[in-house]
């Protein structure tokens, strides 16, 4: 209790109120602009909020977080393009919705199921953080390594049908790990003899080229003058309200759909959305109305996408494995500020623990009040031309990698990434498969060494005499194994049954 009142005290100053809601305009701006998102507008901000310590860079952070969740869906609403692949869902009956003149209505019950969900998943946390604690001193170094193994394999698996390009795409991300000074043996390795290699690929200019100028390459290669054109927002906000809370049970049931599906890494909003929007419409009385400007299709999408939040954080912070891709600019974050993912943030690291959860609070009830006020003023964000939206992003991308240190070799490895960015994007790369790498690509080497050192020999079978080591391997194999195979077993299990419902016939 100590531990949270501290928290809610960092929480509660004005200065870090003002940042947070600061935060979460930025994020909202993000998001309301097709084509930037969670990960580009957070890792912009990244190299600003460094010098704050890292309780208050993260309240600026999650506020920026929950704010994108939240306005991805305005453009999705008003003008049937989603400011992010997560808010895809939002389009179904939000378009509709303001196609009859009820835009701000639609916008209203996607910022109060936002709230929602934010609370939902920060509560989640919170009442499972005892838990937590308990199951993460069961991970030692061998354990750590099948994890990142495990985040690996289930990004690259998830990389739709073509997953070759996100095993591609994570080795890619490996050897650029790589370079710099060995954390084992101290010696420089693809440095090219370039002293400012030898510590290695900043990951912050990594973030900021590969999305942010890859993105922004993408986007000069269209046509048109602006991402879009807005639809006039009309509707009642206290109609809003009033119609999300009168599908409270599909507001309960799509969080927890979210938390669920947040836990699991690489998944995320986009697969929360469409399965939290499928259930609503399953349960409903009169599915035919979804698609149709159904409110509870609002409902479902955006309670389930910002409880997402609440449910990424729990392997973030736990293990160091992010739960998507906007968590792992929180992860890089952390790890900037010295601070490691693990045990420590359930011991002497707590108290930023509970800050972190606390953020996501403050983030649902700005969704509330500020979401809801502004509703009609986000969606002129949607119309920003391209002539201003592209050279700012870009000017701004290269002014955050500088400060990183002050130092143009990392204005040079953004560069260097925005252009491999743009390839990997042009070519159909998975962006989070090539990150993950990054990230993951030291942690998994580090305690490969440190597990082949304490099995005295044994290596790899004392795997097999550590019990959550043989679940983490048949986690592994279930998740390389079962996409390709999958489909193949459930249709002999439907010919099977066919031929048992025939075989009971012809009785």
């Amino acid at each position: 209790m100590e531990d949270i009142l501290g928290a809610a005290e960092v929480l509660l100053q004005w200065q870090n109120l003002l940042i947070g809601v600061a935060g979460f305009l930025v994020g909202c701006i993000g998001g309301a602009i097709p084509g930037l998102g969670g990960v580009l507008t957070l890792t912009l901000m990244m190299p600003f909020v460094s010098g704050l310590s890292i309780e208050v860079a993260m309240i600026a952070l999650i506020g920026a977080y929950v704010g994108v969740q939240y306005a991805s869906s305005v453009p999705a609403i008003l003008m049937n393009t989603p400011g992010s692949a997560g808010s895809a869902a939002a389009t179904f009956d939000g378009y509709p919705m303001a196609q009859r003149g009820e835009g701000v209505t639609a916008i209203t019950i996607s910022a109060v199921a936002s709230g929602f969900g934010s609370w939902f998943g920060a509560i989640f946390l919170i009442l499972l953080s005892p838990v937590l604690i308990e199951f993460v001193l069961l991970f030692g170094s061998p354990e750590y390594f099948l994890l990142a193994v495990l985040g690996l394999a289930t990004i690259v698996m998830a990389s739709g049908k073509k997953p070759l390009k996100g095993l591609i795409a994570a080795v890619l991300g490996c050897f650029i790990a790589s370079i710099g000074t060995s954390q084992l043996s101290a010696q420089p390795r693809y440095t090219l003899d370039i002293a400012q290699l030898y510590d290695g690929i900043s990951l912050v200019a990594a973030f900021i080229g590969v999305f942010a100028i890859g993105e922004m390459m993408r986007l000069a290669g269209r046509q048109g003058t602006s991402i879009a054109t807005a639809m006039s927002p009309e509707g009642s906000r206290m109609e809003g309200f009033r119609l999300t809370f009168k599908d409270w049970p599909v507001l309960i049931k799509s969080s927890a759909i979210g938390v669920f599906v947040g836990v699991i890494p690489g998944q995320g909003a986009t697969v929360a959305n469409f399965l939290a929007w499928v259930e609503a419409k399953r349960s409903s009385k009169d599915p035919d109305s979804f698609g149709k400007g159904n409110p509870a299709g609002i409902v479902a999408v955006d309670s389930s996408n910002n409880a997402t939040i609440g449910g990424a954080l729990v392997p973030t912070i736990a293990f160091g494995i992010p739960g998507g891709g906007i968590a792992a600019v929180l992860l890089v974050a952390l790890i900037l500020a010295g601070v490691n993912p693990g045990p420590n943030m359930f011991a002497e690291d707590i108290g930023l623990t509970y800050t972190m959860i606390g953020a996501v609070l403050v983030g649902g009830f700005m969704s509330f009040t500020v979401g809801v006020v502004l509703a009609k003023q986000f969606s002129y964000v949607t119309i920003v031309p391209m002539k201003i939206l592209i050279p700012s992003i870009i000017t701004l991308s290269y002014l955050g990698a500088y400060v990183i240190g002050f130092s143009f070799s990392y204005v040079i490895q953004t560069i260097v990434f925005g252009v491999l960015g743009y390839f990997l994007i042009r070519y159909n790369f998975p962006i989070i498969a090539l990150i993950l790498g990054i990230i993951l690509g030291p942690l998994a080497e580090l305690n490969l060494h440190r597990s082949v050192q304490i099995s005295q020999g044994n290596f790899p079978w004392f795997f097999f005499d550590r019990p959550v080591a043989v679940v983490l391997i048949a986690m592994i194999v279930f998740v390389l194994v079962w996409p390709p195979f999958g489909p193949h077993v459930k249709r002999k299990v439907r010919e099977v049954r066919r031929g048992k419902d025939y075989a009971s016939v012809d009785r």
